[in-house]
């Protein structure tokens, strides 16, 4: 588990309001030393907690203490007395993003965190990790909008991820973490072995993975994953076949054009030439 964190705490505000309605008002992570427990006052805004490592307990008025792990997320109502602190001998690392406005509220309670439920328990996912990170980089730098969009898209992934219809079971996780994995690399020369190892998983596991939930091999899921990007870039950009095949992770030209053609009866030239006006 790769956790990206430069300094023991870092903690960024931006005061000037976006929006009354959902304004990112401060964003930051934190490795923890052991404390003692301690009560904090209310703020006027919420903060969302993703913890990354160790463990800690959390507690507010309305919810009796939590122990909370790895891959848990906890919600510091607006307006409300909250206590939260590390274990002491695994204290946590986690990060955080706190949102101002009049329609935060509603966003939350969407994915299910409210004054009553503050706490979501799951497994560790890259993907959340990263969009906090990805948050807090676009944030720290001043990218008003990127930082923004990549809120909502955290938001949006949590509500797909942890709606009170939904109930993601552990195998699940890893293979969304696998498939987000493959997503980002997929231009590489990613080896099953290297997916396998990445996830602390075996091949054959792996396997079994991609069977129950694709039913298609890694190997073939990935080639797919290229062919779909390749057909992309072949509609909309102005790219040249080769820069294409190269781009998308495909080992030659030739061995693109070849299973271009296997799988979509057409080589890339027509394929490319039915989307360009005449």
């Amino acid at each position: 588990m790769d956790i990206q964190m430069k300094n023991d705490v870092s903690i960024l505000v931006n005061e000037a309001k976006s929006s009354q309605e959902f304004h990112l008002y401060e964003v930051g992570y934190e490795r923890c030393r052991p404390t003692k427990p301690s009560e904090y006052a209310p703020i006027d805004y919420w903060v969302l907690h993703y913890c990354v490592a160790g463990e800690g307990y959390f507690s507010t008025p309305q919810i009796s203490e939590e122990h909370i792990t790895a891959g848990d997320l906890f919600m510091i109502p607006a307006n409300s007395k909250n206590m939260y602190f590390p274990k002491k001998e695994n204290p946590w690392s986690y990060r955080w993003i706190g949102f101002s406005g009049s329609k935060v509220a509603s966003l939350l309670d969407q994915i299910n965190l409210n004054t009553q439920h503050c706490v979501i328990k799951g497994s560790f996912d890259t993907k959340i990790n990263i969009l906090f990170e990805e948050i807090y980089d676009s944030f720290k730098k001043g990218n008003q909008f990127s930082s923004m969009s990549k809120s909502y898209a955290l938001l949006d992934y949590l509500l797909e991820s942890f709606s009170t219809n939904q109930i993601v079971s552990q195998s699940e996780q890893v293979f969304r973490n696998i498939l987000y994995y493959i997503d980002e690399h997929y231009t590489q020369n990613i080896s099953i072995q290297q997916i396998a190892e990445e996830h602390k998983i075996d091949r054959t596991y792996l396997f079994k993975l991609f069977q129950r939930h694709k039913a298609i091999s890694p190997s073939n899921y990935i080639q797919q994953l290229r062919l779909q990007k390749a057909c992309s870039l072949l509609r909309k950009s102005s790219l040249n076949i080769t820069d294409i095949s190269y781009e998308v992770g495909f080992s030659s030209p030739s061995y693109f054009s070849k299973f271009f053609v296997a799988n979509m009866k057409v080589t890339p030239l027509q394929y490319r030439n039915q989307f360009i006006s005449t």
